[in-house]
């Protein structure tokens, strides 16, 4: 039996055991400490969360137990399947997912330091995306592919305390930097890699530690008010760490550091917010060296020519601006909602594949008075590729024996349905279309990509809802 079919049999005989309750999926964009970052997309699963009673899971009075000497455990699994049918350099389908274990310890009630905790996952990757073997293209068509080497890694190993009645919050350890900068909530509830955890050309150009590909890192957070927050760090950029298990702490294979900051203002409190909404503006530094796309060391077409690329020395930086807002909200006592989110980000220099993406859209949870906890959504998005990198595609495409220039125009669309299966499982059914796909995962083919149509499926189980975890309780 293959993969995909012992992961369709585990989540069937868990949707079977598992109680009717409305499901919360496994959120990737949740911070170290296992809490939800603000965000007004979804006030349904964390309001029922709250109303269920945790003895109806199989494990609930053993987390209970565990909860009262401050360990919280989490487990999840994202499984995503796509086919393209047409355009892209090839077609064809794969399947990719994640594991992920851990738990977060509240030193407090475990050792008596107050305000202190500790946090730990352990990530299992399986599976190649699509984009890294039929289409090719810089976007990713499944978000949770994030690692080619798949093995386990120690991703997350990290200390935390909070000070000045939890106004400040500092954390150091084994990092990743997309926990805690240019990522909404919203933008999760697809399967594209556009924008889940955080946007493409973020994720890819701007020289953040990727979990499970987690670097040495320390993060300071501030809230000056309850609503606004200050934020900035300082992490390691060390590309082997994507091919290891996470467990060699040695920097001697650093490449410089990258600095991020970030503003916020966010109202997300159901309680007291009819619509909530937050509103982010960052940017960042990395000082660690880069590719050139169109040179190669020898100051030639790397394209037509071959040999290693020229590398680029000076720092890397960009800026973002993102938010979301609900903007309809009939009764508060319900889950209907609909929140629309979008943003922008820009590279601030020229040696990149892609130089700058816009996107936007919707989350509409409950569309169905009888599925509640259901979603819609869709998006769009437009990354501009870099003049450079359209000069190096049209090269190695004449060198390979075709012809033409890829349109630096590049737009990605989404629709999908989550389907809440059960309790901490959801099924989310998605159709993805490219237009003017770009070719930069596999630039060494004759083929100038067409119009890509992208059938995929999303699974999400949420270990913890599923068999009764307790969350730490949320910092006021």
């Amino acid at each position: 039996m293959n993969r995909s079919a012992i992961t369709i049999a585990i989540v069937l005989a868990l949707a079977a055991g598992a109680a009717s309750a409305p499901a919360q999926a496994a959120d990737p964009s949740a911070r170290a400490d296992g809490t939800i970052a603000a965000a007004p997309s979804t006030p349904d699963a964390r309001d029922s969360a709250a109303k269920r009673k945790p003895s109806s899971a199989p494990l609930a009075p053993l987390a209970k137990r565990l909860a009262g000497h401050g360990v919280y455990l989490r487990a999840n699994l994202i499984n995503q399947y796509a086919d393209n049918t047409t355009g892209g350099v090839e077609q064809g389908h794969t399947n990719v997912g994640q594991f992920n274990i851990g738990a977060d310890v509240d030193l407090d009630k475990a050792m008596g330091i107050s305000g202190g905790s500790f946090h730990f996952t352990v990530y299992r990757d399986y599976g190649h995306g699509l984009n890294h073997d039929v289409t090719g293209t810089f976007t990713k068509q499944q978000y949770i592919y994030k690692n080619e080497f798949n093995r386990f890694h120690l991703g997350l190993f990290a200390y935390e305390q909070k000070l000045l009645d939890n106004r400040l919050d500092i954390i150091v350890g084994r990092l990743g930097t997309t926990s805690y900068y240019a990522h909404l909530a919203t933008n999760c509830q697809f399967q594209a890699g556009v924008h889940c955890g955080v946007p493409r050309l973020v994720n890819a150009e701007a020289g953040f530690s990727l979990l499970p590909s987690a670097t040495w890192g320390g993060n300071v957070r501030y809230r000056p008010t309850a609503n606004t927050y200050v934020e900035t760090g300082v992490y390691e950029v060390n590309p082997t760490t994507s091919s290891s298990n996470g467990m060699d702490f040695s920097i001697a294979d650093a490449t410089g550091v990258t600095v991020p900051f970030e503003l916020g203002w966010a109202k997300t409190n159901l309680a007291t917010t009819r619509y909530p909404f937050e509103l982010k503006l960052g940017g960042y530094v990395s000082t660690a060296s880069r590719n050139d796309p169109y040179y190669n060391v020898a100051g030639r077409s790397r394209g037509l020519y071959g040999g290693a690329a020229r590398q680029v020395n000076g720092n890397r930086d960009g800026v973002y601006l993102m938010g979301d807002r609900v903007i309809w909200r009939p009764d508060p006592l319900r889950t209907e909602n609909i929140n629309l989110f979008g943003g922008v980000v820009q590279q601030l220099e020229q040696q990149e594949i892609m130089r700058q993406q816009i996107y936007g859209g919707f989350v509409w949870t409950g569309p169905f008075r009888h599925r509640p906890h259901d979603t819609i959504g869709f998006s769009a998005s437009y990354f501009n590729l870099s003049p450079r990198e359209v000069e190096y595609l049209r090269d190695a495409r004449i060198k390979a024996g075709g012809s033409g220039s890829n349109n630096p125009h590049e737009f990605t669309f989404e629709l999908n349905y989550g389907w809440q299966v059960a309790r901490g499982i959801e099924l989310m059914p998605n159709v993805q279309y490219i237009v003017h796909p770009d070719n930069s995962g596999i630039p060494k083919t004759p083929v100038l990509p067409k119009n890509m149509l992208v059938f995929g499926m999303n699974l999400q189980v949420n270990f913890g809802n599923v068999l009764g975890f307790m969350r730490p309780p949320a910092t006021p």
